[in-house]
């Protein structure tokens, strides 16, 4: 299930010059891009998912586009290194705990 996320990405692909965009929904499998140009149905992409300042970017050497509407597309990951399909799982995980986590209560 995609979680709304806002993180950066950037992305390479040998049919466009290498951009960035913003991460709206993550999943294990794929997620939603924002970026500022329009990418075609079946480009190929590398991704670098920028998830924290503090950690390295998670890598995901080969995603696929698999519907685009104006500058947001949806992206399919094909290849993920077993450390980085880890990582993204443990992003993934600490997300979703965060935002299943109840509001805090306002006792005075």
């Amino acid at each position: 299930m995609p979680m709304m996320v806002h993180y950066r990405v950037s992305l390479s692909a040998s049919s466009i010059p290498a951009g960035e965009g913003r991460l709206l929904d993550l999943s294990a499998e794929g997620c939603r891009i924002e970026t500022q140009q329009e990418l075609p149905v079946n480009t190929y992409l590398s991704l670098r998912l920028i998830t924290s300042a503090d950690e390295l970017p998670i890598l995901v050497d080969l995603a696929a586009v698999r519907w685009s509407r104006g500058t947001n597309c949806g992206v399919h990951f094909l290849a993920i290194q077993p450390l980085q399909a880890q990582r993204l799982r443990a992003v993934l995980a600490s997300t979703r705990s965060i935002q299943d986590s109840p509001p805090p209560s306002d006792k005075r």
